[in-house]
């Protein structure tokens, strides 16, 4: 018995290692991949696109930066299983934090065509992970610019006090999540099967992220979808003294 632990023991720290030297190998070659998109698309710089050679540029960016999340979150997800993830906790002005979150999401936004709304209360105060706090938001917010359709699209963002916590959200006016995938979004290497989401690559890690990340900071995630019309996340941080 002392023997298979030890096996599967030494099984799992191999397939942590496998794992680690994959997503860093892969990380690699996307720093020159994502610079040189960028010189292309810079007017001038290496001579003038025509429209379909820039359209061709922006699918390579778009899909390196997906990539680039991906790698991230494989990292995140390996670290916050094996322990390894410190919180470094300060004080917020989450009044002031959310609000320039919001403001650098306008371009991604315009770009998208889709409305963009923050809705933080005012005097916010938290002691906590204001970096992790704004990964998670990063997630959620980039998760539903993704799902939410060009024009008619909104995206809430916000902030509120309730007891002895604060409340964040990211809602969307997107295309939900079905209810029979609901009870497993938060499992790893998942992503909701629908037509929808067949257009957007991913597994599913960095929920899984997000929800570590939030346990780890002692509050909850959670989700209200309705197919069709849209999706509310929401988390908690408890506030300290």
């Amino acid at each position: 018995m002392e023997l298979q632990f030890a096996e599967l023991k030494k099984l799992d720290k191999l397939k942590d290692e496998f794992a680690s030297m994959i997503t860093h190998e892969l990380k690699s070659p996307l720093t020159p991949i994502m610079g040189r998109c960028d010189m292309l698309k810079t007017p001038g710089l290496l001579g003038n696109l025509n429209a379909l050679q820039l359209d061709s540029v922006n699918k390579i960016h778009k899909n390196a930066r997906r990539l680039e999340r991906l790698i991230r979150d494989v990292l995140e997800a390996q670290k916050l299983e094996m322990g390894r993830v410190k919180f470094n906790k300060n004080k917020i002005d989450v009044t002031e934090f959310m609000t320039e979150i919001h403001r650098d999401y306008l371009p991604l936004m315009k770009e998208k065509q889709i409305d963009s709304i923050n809705s933080t209360e005012e005097k916010l105060i938290l002691i906590s992970d204001e970096n992790r706090i704004r990964q998670v938001i990063d997630n959620l917010v980039l998760n539903s610019a993704d799902f939410t359709p060009a024009k008619q699209g909104k995206i809430e963002i916000g902030a509120r006090s309730e007891d002895s916590k604060i409340v964040f959200y990211v809602k969307d006016n997107g295309a939900g999540i079905p209810k029979e995938m609901q009870p497993i979004m938060f499992k790893k290497f998942y992503q909701a099967d629908t037509s929808l989401t067949r257009k957007h690559a991913g597994t599913g890690l960095g929920l899984v992220v997000c929800k570590g990340i939030i346990e780890g900071l002692g509050g909850k995630i959670w989700f209200e979808s309705q197919p069709g019309t849209g999706t509310s996340f929401f988390f908690t941080i408890p506030k300290e003294k």
